[in-house]
C-alpha cells in the first residue's frame, strides 16, 4: 500500500530512547515523489505529550478524523525515515488547518 502526505499512520518505532519497540501514530510529511523514487517516507512523531508539550508541537484539531483515540500533538522536531514494511496501517489524516501549521514549520526547519 502507498501512503500520501498528511496521512496519519501506525508505525513501529523501535528507535525511541528509553522505550521498547511499539506501534505509535505518525504523520507522513514527505511528498509522494520521495516514496516513488526511493521507497521511503518521512514521518513526524505524533504523541499524547503526557510528559509535557514542547515548543512547536502542533495540536491535532480533529482526533477522530486522524484516527487517534485521545488528544495528541504532532512533533515536527522528531522526524524519521521509514519504509512500507514499518507502517502497519493508515489511521486517518489531518485537517487543512493542521496541514498549514505543519507545512509552515517544515519550511522553517527544512527549507
Amino acid at each position: 500500500m502507498n501512503y500520501s502526505r498528511w496521512d496519519v499512520v501506525a508505525v513501529h518505532f523501535p528507535f525511541l530512547e528509553g522505550t521498547d519497540a511499539k506501534r505509535r501514530p505518525a504523520l507522513v510529511v514527505s511528498a509522494d515523489r520521495l516514496h516513488g523514487e526511493h521507497g521511503v517516507y518521512w514521518i513526524a512523531m505524533i504523541t499524547t505529550a503526557k510528559s509535557g508539550r514542547r515548543t512547536n508541537d502542533i495540536a491535532v484539531t480533529n482526533r477522530e478524523r486522524a484516527g487517534l483515540p485521545e488528544d495528541c500533538v504532532i512533533r515536527v522536531a522528531r522526524l524519521a525515515t521509514v519504509s512500507n514494511g514499518q507502517i502497519a496501517r493508515r489511521l486517518g489524516d489531518i485537517t487543512p488547518k493542521d496541514r498549514t501549521a505543519v507545512a509552515a514549520l517544515m519550511k522553517i526547519y527544512a527549507p
